[in-house]
């Protein structure tokens, strides 16, 4: 994109005339019509005083490879680095979720006790006697007991979930988001052309 659709987009995006920006930069409406057909350029002044009204960097006005902020360099460096502490403190958070249920499951079995079966064998096999009498603390038969499988698998999934986000690589990291944007990129583009 040249410097020329970059002026009349960002103009367009603040929502003023070509008067209102050529006040703020104390130029002529004519000078700002000019650089805007590209028949003038702004000088370096100008392109600084351009950058900071519009929220946007010189490299980004002067370079016609960026169609935007994000594809500085050093903008990407620094939004990659915010999207990959952003999915540290989510895996963290799932993470702890998980181990937070499990031990709050766990505590409650150590302190309630619940229907445990006396266990024989005969023959080889298993048996398994259930008397209300014969009482103890169990993980297993308090989670029985109390229908909490659901539950207890929810919060298993939740810490496994969160502990393998948690121990991907950073550069993992990357790649998996500039696919989900380039996913997200291709979506909007297939709903913008079906609704033409």
């Amino acid at each position: 994109m040249k410097l020329q659709e970059k002026i009349v987009n960002l103009r367009k995006l603040k929502g003023w005339s070509q008067e209102e920006l050529a006040g703020r930069l104390n130029v002529s409406r004519q000078a700002i019509s000019r650089w805007e057909v590209g028949s003038a350029q702004p000088d370096a002044n100008n392109i600084v005083q351009l950058s900071k009204l519009f929220g946007v960097t010189t490299d980004y006005l002067l370079n016609e490879d960026y169609k935007s902020d994000y594809d500085l360099p050093v903008v990407r460096t620094v939004n990659d680095e915010a999207k990959y502490k952003l999915c540290k403190t989510v895996a963290f958070s799932i993470a702890f979720i998980g181990l937070l249920g499990n031990a709050t499951i766990y505590i409650l079995s150590r302190a309630i006790e619940v229907m445990i079966p006396f266990i024989t064998y005969k023959n080889g096999e298993k048996i398994y006697q259930w008397n209300p009498e014969f009482t103890g603390r169990s993980y297993k038969y308090f989670i029985q007991e109390y229908n909490l499988e659901f539950l207890a698998i929810l919060f298993w999934i939740l810490l496994i979930i969160g502990l393998t986000m948690l121990i991907i690589p950073k550069n993992k990291w990357t790649l998996i988001s500039e696919k989900l944007s380039d996913s997200k990129k291709k979506k909007s583009k297939i709903k913008k052309d079906s609704a033409v």
